[in-house]
């Protein structure tokens, strides 16, 4: 179906659903946090407390990057509205009066002894087409929050689970690095539709994340947390259950330094665990299924943080993260025996800076900077070759050693100008990246054998082997340029025109204009439905994994040493090809898609909220794999080579996905008035089902295709799990107790059937069974279910 179809479809359905003009409107109090000049305050503390009961818990949000903050699910009355920053005086709207619907406040803070607060009303309809609103995303609210787990492993997984699968992770509007421990988050939104120019991907929704050090006096706190496999599930392909088990150990101090200035908190975090992995493998004596070594994990991980009032409009923070990991016993399970072990170490450094604040009253500049220092390295539990029987057993060494430095610098800036009804933003982003890396793999050899009958009769069929030095040293360059606007054409409807120009090195292409435009629409007068659709050119980094492998392995740096049919085990005798493997980067150019999509949301009742999104894309210039030296009539053209395998751009991607979620707050408006001891209002529910559709005709970069041609090679893509149903519960029914319950469940990820053998005499094992297309066969249904209770 036509995407535009799709989303008149879409539109028809939403003009001919009943309107529920008998149910109340969902009551919201939009408030947005100024200094004296006009300039927002991101990251601003609002609190919300309802004056009767005289006892109802305070509501807590932070105001997002354009200013504000939403309370949702309040109920009509009088409430006092109190907004912090630091460096600037407290303002609290005293006796304030909230209606049902969309309740619009503005508080100005100053300077010491310079205060004042304005209180005004905004339209609902206008606050449904704001693109930056709350529509078409998720808020969650403090309890929510507090329910969530407070290991900051499993709050990612939380956190993802909710955002219906995988999702980018922006803190304080930085990209990437480890969840903070859950004391210092202020507040969590997950945004559904990412196009604007500002971001460089739109395949997967938004989680933004923004922290606070500490407010008020000095605080700690201390936990431990355990883990077995007691309450764990079992593995169906063993008789046994797989002893785990996590423990936690962390704890916290923070508070203000400096009243209204600056603020802290530091954190020092333990987590000692292991799992046992199952091989389940075939031998000459049938299937077998054996629980191997407990593989064991401690990881330390310590982090500080500092904000700092430079002025009355400018906000300096830092932070810093040290963490140290160390694994035993990686590399084993499935098809890998015990002897296949190896051992991890690495730690990661990150320093984060900070500096955002008004210039004038309509300039909000936000500049970040990001320097970080990564180290790894890995030990084999024992040094010998490999022998991996294909769908049989691998058994040897890992075969890894040698380690790997990473330097990185990003640095991005973010300018806001507000004019009237219209905003324009324009930022730069750069990442710098640098290697030094001397792992080496497969160093020893590897014996391939295409069935276990082979392996018995000493008939091996391939033997490759990495020989040379794996030292290699490079820099890694990307950026990108963008403007984004967001332009009111009338009070319920907003134009987004952007444009974004990305560039990277290794990548000869100069071309990487992306246009966007988006149209957010709000139909009704009542402001409770939100439509949007979006369409763009975004654009693909060539990553430093593909790049590196045509450094190491170019035939004279290292050589990768193939021989077809060799004597067992002496990787010898006669009939044997003796030659090297060698990757080279082709022409490329950098992967390109355009993306429409579709979306709408509804709010049913104060309680119920729905929305669905549909998204079709087309990718252009994917990576595959092209063997410039196959065989012909059993002869190389380049007898100096065996394969020459060059990564070119010319494969294609489309997907197709589509996604309805559905909110439930069982409180409505009176979740947070009601504090007696028992109330299971205090419940918040989340279903999201996504159905996607992808196909492709390329396995990867290094990975040409048996018949050296694309043409036959279309099948599902690797990523193409058709469903993915993810439902969680939040409670804090019973005061001071709170429950996260969570079902993830999916089906299966395609996989393709081989035959085994070389045919073609390329050695490279890839050829399928006469008719058989590619990705045809797919893995049985996956569910996991958690629960976190404290």
């Amino acid at each position: 179906m036509k995407p535009g179809v799709v989303f008149c479809l879409v539109l028809t359905c939403l003009a001919s659903a009943p309107r529920l003009s008998a149910q109340p409107h969902e009551t919201r109090a939009l408030v947005t946090v100024e200094d004296t000049t006009g300039a927002v305050l991101p990251g601003a503390d609002v609190t919300v407390t309802n004056r009767a009961p005289a006892t109802a818990a305070p509501v807590r949000a932070a105001t997002s990057a354009n200013g504000r903050a939403t309370i949702g699910s309040l109920t009509a009355g009088r409430y006092d509205i109190t907004a912090a920053f630091p460096g600037f005086e407290t303002s609290t709207l005293n006796n304030v009066r909230v209606r049902a619907g969309d309740n619009t406040f503005v508080i100005v803070l100053a300077l010491p002894h310079l205060e004042q607060s304005v209180t005004v009303t905004r339209d609902p309809q206008l606050a449904a087409a704001d693109r930056n609103g709350g529509s078409l995303s998720t808020e969650l609210t403090t309890d929510e929050i507090d329910a969530l787990s407070d290991d900051p492993d499993e709050l990612l997984n939380e956190l993802r689970d909710m955002a219906g699968g995988d999702a980018d992770i922006r803190i304080d509007s930085f990209e990437g690095g480890g969840l903070p421990e859950k004391a210092v988050i202020r507040s969590i939104r997950i945004v559904r539709d990412t196009f604007p120019a500002e971001n460089h991907s739109a395949d997967r929704d938004r989680i933004e994340i923004i922290t606070q050090p500490g407010v008020g006096p000095l605080r700690g706190r201390f936990s431990s947390r355990l883990r077995d496999s007691v309450v764990g599930g079992s593995n169906p392909f063993v008789d046994v259950k797989a002893p785990e088990r996590t423990q936690n150990f962390d704890g916290s101090v923070g508070g203000a330094i400096l009243p209204n200035k600056s603020s802290f908190s530091i954190f020092i975090g333990s987590r000692r665990q292991f799992d046992t992995p199952v091989a389940t493998y075939t031998t000459d004596a049938g299937k077998q299924s054996t629980l191997l070594g407990r593989r064991p994990s401690d990881n330390w991980n310590t982090r500080g943080s500092l904000d700092y009032a430079l002025s009355a409009t400018q906000m300096l923070r830092t932070s810093y993260s040290h963490n140290w990991s160390t694994r035993s016993n990686l590399g084993i399970g499935g098809f890998d025996l015990a002897e296949r072990a190896y051992s991890n170490r690495s730690r990661r450094q990150q320093l984060r800076v900070q500096e955002t604040g008004s210039i004038g009253e309509q300039v909000f500049l936000n500049t970040r900077v990001q320097i970080g220092l990564n180290t790894s390295s890995a030990e084999s539990e024992i040094e010998a070759p490999t022998i991996r029987v294909l769908d049989g057993v691998t058994t040897g060494g890992a075969q890894v050693r040698g380690g790997r430095t990473q330097r990185d610098l990003d640095l991005s800036s973010d300018v806001n100008y507000v004019r009237g009804i219209h905003t324009w933003r324009t930022g730069v982003q750069f990442q710098g990246r640098h290697y030094r890396s001397d792992e080496a793999s497969n160093y020893l050899g590897t014996f391939v054998f295409s069935s276990t009958e082979d392996f018995v009769a000493g008939r091996a069929r391939n033997y490759t082997r990495r020989i040379g030095d794996p030292l290699v040293t490079y820099t890694h360059l990307q950026g990108a340029l963008y403007l984004q606007g967001d332009l009111r054409l009338r009070p319920n409807l907003t134009l987004s025109p952007g444009l974004r120009y990305e560039a990277q090195t290794h990548v000869r292409d100069l071309g990487g204009f992306a246009p966007r435009l988006g149209v957010t629409w709000a139909p009704g007068a009542d402001g409770k439905t939100t439509v949007r659709t979006s369409y763009g050119v975004f654009y693909d980094w060539l990553g430093t994994g593909t790049y590196e492998q045509t450094l190491r392995v170019d035939g004279l740096r290292q050589q990768e040493i193939n021989i077809v049919n060799p004597e067992y085990p002496g990787a010898d005798g006669d009939g044997t090809i003796n030659a090297a493997n060698k990757y080279v980067l082709g022409d490329l150019r950098m992967q390109r898609s355009t993306r429409f999509s579709a979306a709408a949301d509804r709010t049913l009742s104060p309680k119920v909220r729905v929305s669905l999104t549909y998204a079709a894309a087309r990718w252009s210039r994917q990576l595959r794999g092209a063997n410039l030296n196959a065989p012909v009539d059993g002869l190389r053209p380049d007898s100096a080579f065996s394969n020459i395998i060059q990564v070119g751009s010319d494969a294609a991607t489309h997907t197709y996905d589509f996604s309805p979620t559905l909110s439930i707050n069982l409180a409505g408006g009176a979740r947070n008035a009601s504090q007696a001891r028992w109330n299971p209002s205090r419940t918040v529910v989340r279903f999201n089902y996504r159905y996607r559709r992808s196909y492709n005709n390329s396995d990867g970069a290094f990975r040409p295709p048996p018949s050296g041609s694309l043409d036959d090679q279309w099948g599902a893509a690797p990523g193409d799990t058709r469903h993915r149903i993810r439902g969680s519960v939040s409670t804090q029914a019973f005061r001071n107790l709170s429950v996260h319950l969570s079902l993830n469940a999916n089906s299966g990820s395609p996989y393709t059937i081989t035959t085994g053998t070389d045919a073609n005499g390329d050695s490279i094992f890839n050829d399928r069974p006469e008719g058989t297309p590619r990705n045809s066969v797919r893995l049985p249904w996956r569910s996991t279910i958690s629960a976190n209770v404290s």
